[in-house]
Parts: C-alpha cells; structure tokens; sequence
C-alpha cells in the first residue's frame, strides 16, 4: 500500500509539474502575440501615416499647380502692352493673387514676380556686378562662370580652384540656367545670394531671363534704325516721315541718315540710341520724343531690358547712369502712374541732374511691359501640414504663356516682402 500511494503521490506531482510548464508557456506565447500585436499595430499606423503625409503632399502639389495655371491664366488675359504691379497678376492690385484660395479639401495662394523688374545675370558687366556684390573678385567669378574666360581674368582660372574643392565640379562656362547656380560660384555666399533685412540678396535682384515686347506704346512693333541699310536716301526719308513725321522734322530724319551712312562708311551700324546724339546729332530732347518708336534690335522681342514699372530701387540704381537719386524719381513718379512708354522714361530723366547722360546711358536698358514673369505657387491640404511650392519661369507670347522651367519644392513661401508693398 506504501508503495502504492508513493506512486500516485510521483504522478500528482508530475502533473503539477507539466501543468506549470504549460502554464509558462500559455503565459510566453500571450506575451510574443501582444508583442507582435503591438508592433504590427505600430507598423500599420506608421504605413498609415506616411500614406497619409504622402497623400497630402500630393494633394498639395496639385494645389500648388492649380495656382501656377490661375497665374499662366492671368498673365495671358492681361493688357500686354503695359505691365506694372498694379496689374491683375502685381501684389498692388485690387485682388492679389497672395492670399489663400480654397479649392477642394486645401488651398493654395500665388505670387507673381516681373523677371523684367530684376537684372540679368547674363547680360551683366564687370562694372554693374561689382555694384550689385560689393567685391570684384566676386564679380569676375560670377563672369568667369559664365564665360570661358573674360578681360577681368584669364580664360579658365578659376576652374582649377573648383578643381581642387573636397566635391570637385567644373565650371559652367555658359549662361547660368538657374540662379541658384551662384551658389556654385567662388565667393557667392548664402548670405549675399540670400541677403538680410539691411540689403537684398542676389536672388531678389538678378534673373536668368528677361525678355519684353519690343513694341511702342500703341503695341506696334518699333522701327529699326538699322532697317534701311540698303535703301536710298530719298526713300529712307519718306519712309521715315511716313511713320515718325508727327514726332520729328524733315531735317531730323536728314541727320539720322547721315549718321547712318557715316558708320556704314566704317563697316558699323546703330548699336545705341545714345548714338543718335554722338553720330547723327539729334538734341536730347527729340531723342526722348524717338525713345519709344524706334530700336537698335530687330525682332519683337528684346532681351534684358528692365521694366521701370516693377523693379525696387535697388535695381534701377543698379543701370547704367542712373543713382538712387534717380531710383527714387522713378518710384515717385510711377506711385502717380505706371509709365506708359520709354519716352516718359526720357522726358523724366532728362530733368534730373546731369539728366542728358542719364538719358543717353539708361535708355537702352529700360522697357515700360515684360514678356518673362517668375511665378511662384504654395499648396496645402486642411488636414495636414504637407505644404509643397513651385516656383516657374513663364514667358508669355501673344498667344500662349510658355513654361520655360520649373521646380518643386518642400517648404512654405515666405511673407510677403514689404518692399511690394
């Protein structure tokens, strides 16, 4: 019986036994599903999450290009034949573009920037890069980046300083593409591209792009002054009679011929409108009456002209002749009413100070309409916080607003400058 009972009591405790391993691992697998139920679940709103980021961003992109084309819209419906901000697309108008749109579940807003209010870096000199950087080192790097050598320093050397940079690259030796570009180039800091609140930076001033309507203030297309050269001079003085016989006289038609003739004799031609005073003659006063119907360039199109209607004063100081006395004459003036023709242009320079070599300096680098705009879309979606922007170079044509470039980007417009203001 003794060894019965012992037997039983082995078995007893053997099931005790078993049952508490079962129970360890009952209590181990509970733990790992939990486990792995709280990681999946972590996982799946991790997914969630980014879909949902991505799904706003996405969202966002398209608001963004909603407003790009509202903009391309705008820009293709307004009166070409004068531009300055108080038009449809200028941050001066009655009802900016700068301002939240709704559309759908976000909203979107748009800024519009004349490329034709701001210099060229392309079509700049040593002289006026000098002015806009504040050092001539600099100046000749952003020359020799766009140029395979220049006057201010022999051809190529700069490039074995890229060269030898940690992440060595070559330079352009081109017209720059984009403006950020210039951060590639020697010397071009974040804080001169960027600028601060005492001065604007290099990228509210310069543009790669600056094309405008060649065309006087009625929208016809001016006349060349180098249209005639195989004509005689009877029928060059009745043709132009026939289209400036309101604006100048006979004899004044006379001297522009003669001046022509006279650098036809030597191989030249009209490269200036400042030559109408040094070649032909003419007095300031009856070529500020010409500044507006009549060009060196042929085409409907000129390059790199400066709209006076829209750029800061920082870029009209910035031209040839001018000053900040005469910056700030031209945004007096223009806060009464936009200018309507170059020869508005004339007639104010003239009664500046030292005005004759303002005019005959400035006047081929001011336009009054533009054809090459920077448009600038921020998107966002209500239910997140996924802001993308894009930022265009449009050129309008009679018919169409063209994209030249565009890029995307991830974070938010900045406030509107006060300088637009």
């Amino acid at each position: 019986m003794h060894i019965r009972r012992s037997c039983q009591l082995q078995r007893c405790s053997r099931g005790r036994g078993d049952r508490g391993v079962v129970l360890i691992l009952a209590v181990f697998a509970v733990v790992l599903l939990t486990v792995l139920a709280v990681g999946i679940t972590a996982a799946v709103r991790v997914e969630l999450l980014a879909s949902r980021t991505s799904l706003n961003r996405v969202q966002s992109l398209f608001l963004a290009e909603a407003g790009l084309h509202e903009a391309r819209a705008i820009l293709l419906y307004d009166d070409a034949t004068n531009d300055s901000l108080l038009d449809a697309w200028g941050p001066l108008c009655e009802h900016p573009l700068d301002i939240p749109q709704e559309m759908g579940a976000g909203l979107y807003r748009v800024r519009v920037h004349d490329a034709c209010g701001r210099l060229n870096i392309n079509e700049l000199d040593h002289v006026t890069l000098i002015q806009l950087t504040g050092d001539p080192e600099v100046a000749a790097a952003i020359i020799d980046w766009r140029d395979a050598g220049n006057m201010a320093r022999p051809a190529g050397a700069e490039a074995d300083y890229y060269a030898a940079l940690p992440q060595p690259y070559v330079p352009r030796n081109g017209p720059f593409q984009t403006l950020g570009e210039l951060l590639l180039v020697r010397g071009v800091t974040p804080g001169l591209f960027f600028g601060d609140e005492e001065r604007p930076g290099l990228a509210d001033v310069l543009t790669v792009e600056s094309f405008s309507p060649n065309t006087d203030a009625r929208g016809q297309r001016r006349t060349g002054l180098n249209e005639f050269r195989n004509w005689s001079e009877a029928r060059f003085r009745e043709q132009m009679m026939e289209k400036l016989g309101g604006v100048i006289s006979m004899y004044e038609t006379e001297q522009i011929w003669h001046g022509f003739a006279a650098l036809a004799s030597v191989g030249e031609e009209y490269t200036s409108l400042s030559q109408l005073a040094t070649v032909a003659g003419l007095d300031p006063a009856a070529i500020a009456k010409l500044a507006d119907l009549v060009d060196v360039e042929p085409g409907l199109r000129a390059r790199g002209k400066v709209n006076v209607n829209t750029a800061r004063a920082e870029v009209l100081a910035a031209l040839p002749g001018s000053s900040p006395a005469i910056a700030e004459a031209i945004i007096a003036r223009r806060e009464e009413g936009p200018f309507l023709s170059r020869s508005e242009v004339a007639e104010l320079l003239l009664i500046q100070e030292n005005g004759r070599d303002a005019l005959l300096q400035m006047i081929d680098h001011v336009t009054t309409k533009s054809s090459s705009f920077i448009v600038e879309s921020m998107g966002w979606t209500e239910t997140g916080r996924a802001y993308r922007a894009v930022r265009a170079l449009v050129r309008r044509e009679p018919e169409a607003v063209t994209l030249v470039c565009q890029a995307e980007e991830d974070w938010p417009l900045p406030p509107l400058g006060e300088e637009l203001l």
